[in-house]
């Protein structure tokens, strides 16, 4: 019995996925509720790892709402400052313009949640992003309007 239940823990842990980003309570909540924590964990693992795919597929996320949302936005602010404006501009780059408005108001919301943690003028420390982005002035004013 107690092999039993040595193998049965065993095969438990290696089927748990550990998130290389915490992913905060509202977002897991969600993200269980809709079945798809593991998913997004194994998404967030394989973009720090620079998968190409696994970033523009989060980037891609456009479901999450309320304050689930907020923290969406904020692991999309760790990626970038992880992985660095080179690499995230790059898989910025292939998201379609009508997804880049959606991607705003994660990154708006997200830089809401931080803004007592860490501000930083997205045009000036991650310049090629920014400009991925195609923020329009309304936009752009409101992005710095965020860290002062």
């Amino acid at each position: 019995m107690k092999k039993y239940c040595f193998v049965v823990v065993a095969f438990l842990c290696v089927a748990c996925v550990h998130p290389a980003l915490i992913i905060p309570d509202n977002l897991e909540t969600h993200l269980r509720y809709s079945s798809s924590y593991h998913h997004y964990v194994k998404l967030v693992n394989q973009a720090m790892d620079k998968d190409t795919t696994a970033l523009k597929e989060l980037l891609l996320i456009d479901n999450i709402g309320d304050g689930a949302g907020y923290e969406h936005g904020d692991i999309l602010i760790q990626l970038l400052e992880n992985l660095g404006d080179d690499f995230y501009s790059n898989v910025l780059s292939t998201v379609p313009t009508n997804q880049k408005k959606i991607l705003q108001e994660y990154f708006f919301v997200g830089m809401d949640i931080r803004k007592k943690e860490y501000c930083f003028r997205i045009d000036k420390k991650y310049p090629k992003t920014f400009n991925e982005f195609e923020f329009d002035e309304i936009g752009k004013m409101r992005l710095i309007s965020i860290c002062e």
